[in-house]
């Protein structure tokens, strides 16, 4: 019953998506600027599953379909908890900058192998996957954020490029937030939820639950809320388009026909703030490119004008 369960919930959709993709090619990838998607996958559930799985589209290699993760040494917190509180912390931040959030689990008595994360990232069409998780080791001083992403293969392409970009800004964004230490991005070609992803993807291991200090830490609310502030900043730069137009001075009117975001523009790219302005018709002074620059209660920001 579980697994019907599951198909109806996650199945259906999936090919759903395919269908549309098949009769309406064009639409794929048309999306606005607006509405990019990010898939949160926290990682592990309340019992693993050892049936196996492929661990790559068409491989004879097979793993378990979740494993049961690691526990904190000192807290006793299994790893599938710390990951859920860290995922909702993520899309209540993530939400705020107006992304649109898809989440794998909600609550921890579920049965969602790592194929089927990966599918239910690639059918929403993610922008962004993010799987979260937490380290453990035989060492107990073995401590510190690692970031890792597909490794390359000759069909990865720009997904591998996106993946290992998203990869360097996470950590360092997290490191930044936390003073946590830099275990460095390392490439995976063995994660079934990497091999199964068609979308960029990223897990970022938060620590070592193994390392008593960390995982203190880990489940400090204060520490876990500048771990999700470092997480989502990541995110937002990650996503951030770059704008390499030259800036016009020029007034003219723009119809927001929706709630709109507002961007900042630095470092030549337009990054996600966490304003948004309401249906309405708003006068520009400038623009850039598809971008508007407007006036706002905040000082001057942009909307994306398409």
């Amino acid at each position: 019953m579980a697994s019907i369960y599951r198909f109806a919930k996650y199945g259906y959709l999936f090919i759903a998506v395919l269908l549309i993709a098949s009769l309406f090619p064009e639409l794929v990838g048309a999306k606005p600027q607006d509405q990019q998607t990010v898939c949160v996958d926290a990682g592990h559930q309340l019992y693993g599953n050892n049936t196996l799985e492929p661990v790559s589209p068409g491989s004879k290699e097979k793993k378990a379909k979740v494993s049961s993760g690691t526990r904190g040494v000192k807290t006793k917190k299994p790893e599938y908890v710390l990951t859920l509180e860290a995922s909702l912390l993520l899309k209540e931040k993530l939400e705020a900058f107006g992304y649109q959030v898809v989440m794998t689990r909600e609550s921890h008595d579920v049965d969602i192998s790592n194929v089927e994360r990966a599918q239910m990232c690639n059918a929403a069409e993610a922008d962004l996957a993010v799987r979260i998780h937490a380290d453990g080791a035989d060492s107990s001083k073995v401590q510190g954020i690692s970031l890792l992403y597909p490794a390359w293969t000759e069909e990865s392409g720009e997904v591998f490029n996106r993946s290992k970009e998203a990869a360097g800004i996470l950590l360092r964004q997290t490191v930044d937030a936390t003073g946590a230490v830099s275990r460095g991005i390392v490439p995976r070609s063995d994660l079934t939820g990497f091999n199964w992803s068609t979308v960029p993807s990223v897990l970022v291991e938060m620590g070592f639950m193994t390392n008593p200090d960390e995982d203190v830490r880990l489940s400090d609310p204060e520490y876990l809320n500048q771990m999700a502030e470092g997480m989502a900043a990541g995110i937002n730069l990650s996503l951030a388009p770059q704008v390499d137009d030259a800036e016009v001075a020029e007034p003219f009117t723009v119809d927001l026909s929706g709630h709109t975001q507002l961007y900042a523009f630095s470092d030549g790219k337009m990054t996600r703030t966490r304003y948004a302005l309401s249906p309405q018709t708003v006068y520009a002074s400038a623009k850039k490119g598809g971008w508007a620059k407007v006036n706002t209660w905040v000082g001057e920001l942009w909307v994306y004008a398409g």
